[in-house]
């Protein structure tokens, strides 16, 4: 799969039913505000899809990160956002918040059941959020720990089931937009094998 056809799979259709526990009636009435088309300036992860299409003025997104630094995230939004309810959906409790000096919404869940992760879910409209995001230091747990004794010479490649999730949506996004010197540091901060840094050297050839 090339680098496109990845980013592509990330901007998946608006869910006719729900996004997070909230209907799309819902969504519009929370966020009726037009937002301003800033998603283009951040990097590529995490990657927000815009829900105009669908009559909400708002981004959504997905992504996965390390477990320690999920309190950093979480501390970002209570700086700056005051809980107005929370939902449970699937699950997992859904918070909805309100900017504390603007308009700007957000609703936010985070589950620590999948790939030995944080998965953050959220839609907002805040463009100082997106900034906050796209300047925070977001790090996506590598497949030695996410997949515990994956062999590495199976990694890239068109892989399907978990592995191929977890690449395809949130792992290769990641990766692919660090720099050389960052993904030094990253092989060093996860204590990587020789194995897998060929093999993950290797798929951002494929």
């Amino acid at each position: 799969m090339s680098l496109f056809d990845r980013m592509k799979s990330l901007f998946k259709a608006v869910p006719e039913e729900q996004i997070i526990g909230y209907s799309v009636l819902e969504l519009k009435s929370i966020f009726g505000r037009a937002i301003i088309d800033a998603v283009g300036q951040y990097p590529n992860y995490p990657v927000f899809s815009v829900l105009a299409s669908a009559g909400i003025q708002a981004y959504y997104s997905s992504f996965l990160m390390d477990k320690s630094e999920a309190v950093v995230l979480e501390t970002l939004i209570d700086e700056r956002f005051s809980p107005v309810n929370e939902r449970v959906f699937n699950g997992l409790t859904v918070i909805r918040y309100q900017h504390r000096f603007n308009s700007e919404g957000l609703i936010f869940s985070i589950s620590y059941k999948e790939f030995n992760s944080a998965t953050i879910r959220l839609i907002t409209n805040s463009s100082e959020l997106l900034s906050l995001l796209g300047d925070t230091k977001i790090t996506v747990p590598p497949p030695w720990l996410v997949f515990e004794g994956y062999d590495a010479s199976w990694w890239g490649g068109d892989m399907q089931g978990a592995q191929g999730f977890y690449n395809d949506n949130y792992f290769f996004p990641f990766f692919s937009a660090l720099s050389p010197a960052e993904r030094s540091d990253y092989y060093a901060k996860y204590s990587a094998s020789e194995d897998w840094i060929r093999s993950l050297e290797r798929t951002l050839d494929l």
